[in-house]
């Protein structure tokens, strides 16, 4: 994106953006004020234009600010910076009196002719879901089937490596979305970046509005947006924006391999089970290990009816030479809970005095049957500042954080200065993770986020990239789906992507896998960044046999340790994941290479050229499972995976 390819029309207001790829014309900004009205910048009289260099949070730019005034009392900015790879752009409304507001659109096209224009057959739309409840997928659509994205998108050509990359950078008031529509034809006559989104996929349910907010100046967030040759290298970008204004939480500390209760005993787990999946990891730590020699051993949810172990599981686990794990939810409660005290308040609140209500004061509906805390109110902070001295007196290394989700939702907080759900999360989790902080433990907890939005980001260390993901092979296919979308997190918005507790044999209330499926469930891991947790119950002894099997690949294992995610190189469409994803060693290209079928065997056949390798060296391909060294013949990779079979590829010199 160069400066020449931004034009901002002093005659009407308009802005357009040209791009290799296309065109967006006829854009403007606009913003929808508490009492109904809607101020665009197109309606404005006067449009003037002025330039600055300026440094950012993310580099050196050059700004272009276009300003709209009509006599009145509000002024309307659009900000637009200009970087070598991309730009960013922002509204700002000013005013000598206060304005109040809870929707601004940055980027808003609407008309007759179409307002997106791109080289190409089958304009698609990668739809994003906000968070990783419910299952939710990324579906990647044609725009006419497209439905709204939240935080980001990619619009490109079906079969096209190249798009537009459109996404927000700022996460500390908003929640943004995007959008896309078109006519009968066929051609793009909407397309939207909206700072205020509040709906289902939002987790605001029943019709809430997203908060607003209010004084005499105020900016949507920044919405980055540029074209890219490949728009898998153009998310990474995004991600190293995201990065450079509020940066990763920091962790030192190598991949983390061990056991996770969740899948392998659910509500069932108990002491005993724990100290058997300990011994277990312990038969295989010789090859199942982290860098630094060390497993982790993790409580999942209902550890709550044997809180007498806590310590005795910590000392079991440590014996073992063992770092031990456990599990929280700062936010959520049963509505059982409501007349219950809150531990750590004194006494001074019930349950259902921390619940999160709306602007009649009704009570947030349940989400998984859970209820939302606000995580604004003093009584909220003092339950997670107990729950979380208890789990630094017991000793505990690492803690997974489930359905922190709850806590961005929009409501009336008891914080009055905080108005929105974004702005409530982002105070919530900084008090969360200053509590489980190294400076107030004395030693690291590793922070793992499970159900949460995707942004804001830097209160984990590492992000689960999926809703649960188990053992069967629609499981590591569904995994697989994220992880072609959100590879580009790891080592930038976290320090780990999180693949899920990892089940090689049996989840707890589920039948059996096939080894094939077991061994595929195990690659999902090894590709996405990653933490290496199992999860069966070693009580079975083909889950121990199983285990034995796949765990144990030392090869694949000391891949796994290097954190870094493979990115997808080719079979992602409309919903479904990419079924070959790749990585550069430094003395090898890694491939993996799925059969999502558990009925057919698959030919695959993948030219050198796509796994980033040149045409007509000779490389040797070494399958590491089998071991055999093969060499490819016409530049191209081939392969027969048997149902539901996958492997992982070694490819050297």
């Amino acid at each position: 994106m160069n400066w020449e390819g931004l034009i901002l029309d002093e005659e009407t207001g308009r802005f357009t953006l040209r791009f290799a790829g296309g065109e967006c014309r006829d854009l403007y900004a606009q913003v929808k004020l508490q009492d109904g009205t809607c101020l665009k910048t197109t309606d404005m009289k006067l449009h003037k234009k002025r330039e600055t260099e300026v440094t950012t949070e993310i580099g050196s730019c050059r700004r272009a600010e276009f300003v709209h005034e009509d006599g009145g009392r509000i002024q309307l900015i659009q900000q637009f910076d200009l970087y070598e790879e991309y730009m960013t752009i922002r509204l700002t409304a000013n005013s000598p009196d206060t304005i109040t507001t809870n929707c601004m659109t940055p980027v808003c096209g609407h008309g007759e002719q179409p307002v997106l224009s791109m080289e190409g057959e089958e304009i698609r739309f990668l739809s994003a879901p906000f968070d990783n409840d419910k299952w939710a997928k990324f579906v990647d659509y044609p725009v006419k089937y497209s439905s709204m994205s939240y935080e980001f998108t990619v619009v490109h050509p079906k079969e096209a490596v190249s798009g537009l990359v459109m996404g927000s950078v700022d996460h500390d008031c908003w929640k943004t979305g995007f959008s896309a529509k078109t006519d009968k034809d066929g051609s793009i006559v909407c397309l939207e970046a909206i700072s205020g989104v509040a709906t289902e996929d939002t987790r605001d349910l029943d019709g809430a509005r997203h908060g607003y907010l209010t004084g005499k100046e105020i900016s949507s967030a920044r919405i980055f947006l540029g074209w890219f040759k490949d728009f898998q290298s153009g998310l990474a970008v995004y991600g190293k924006a995201n990065a450079a204004i509020r940066p990763a939480l920091p962790w030192n500390g190598p991949v983390i391999f061990g056991w996770n209760s969740w899948a392998a005993l659910m509500g069932k787990v108990s002491f005993e089970k724990y100290k058997e999946a300990c011994d277990f990891m312990k038969s295989i730590k010789d090859t199942y290990q982290g860098s630094d020699g060390k497993q982790y051993v993790n409580y999942d949810a209902a550890w709550g009816r044997f809180t007498n172990k806590m310590r005795d599981s910590v000392a079991y686990a440590e014996a073992n030479g063992q770092e031990p794990g456990t599990y929280y939810s700062p936010f959520i409660t049963h509505e059982h809970q409501f007349k219950q005290e809150v531990p750590g308040t004194n006494g001074n609140y019930l349950f259902e005095d921390l619940l999160l209500r709306d602007e009649d004061g009704k009570i947030l509906p349940q989400i998984d049957g859970l209820y939302s805390l606000d995580p604004t109110h003093p009584g909220t902070l003092d339950y997670i500042s107990y729950e979380t001295d208890n789990i630094i007196k017991w000793g505990f290394r690492s803690v997974k954080t489930d359905f922190v989700g709850h806590g961005c939702r929009e409501g009336v907080f008891y914080n009055k200065e905080i108005t929105t759900g974004v702005q409530a999360f982002n105070y919530g989790m900084s008090h969360f993770t200053k509590c489980l902080s190294e400076e107030r433990a004395g030693y690291p907890i590793f922070i793992s986020l499970s159900i949460a939005p995707i942004m804001p980001h830097g209160y984990g260390h590492a992000r689960r990239i999926s809703c649960d993901a188990f053992g069967s092979l629609d499981q590591s296919a569904y995994l697989n789906n994220c992880i072609t979308y959100l590879w580009w997190m790891n080592d930038c918005l976290y320090r780990f992507n999180d693949p899920d507790h990892i089940v090689t044999y049996k989840t707890y209330d589920k039948h059996s896998t096939t080894l094939e499926e077991g061994r595929t469930r195990y690659h999902t891991g090894v590709i996405c960044g990653s933490l290496m947790l199992t999860s069966d119950d070693y009580g079975i002894p083909e889950a121990r046999e199983r285990a034995r099997t796949i765990l144990t690949n030392e090869e694949i294992n000391a891949i796994a340790r290097k954190g870094k995610s493979f990115r997808p190189v080719s079979g992602a469409a409309g919903e479904f994941a990419a079924d070959t994803f790749v990585r550069k060693d430094e003395d090898a290209t890694i491939a993996a290479v799925f059969n999502y079928s558990l009925s057919d065997e698959r030919l695959v056949e993948i030219p050198l050229e796509k796994l980033g390798l040149t045409p007509g060296h000779p490389y040797k391909v070494k399958d590491l499972w089998t071991k055999k060294v093969t060499e490819p013949q016409s530049n191209t990779l081939r392969l027969t995976l048997l149902p539901a079979q996958s492997t992982i590829l070694k490819i050297y010199q």
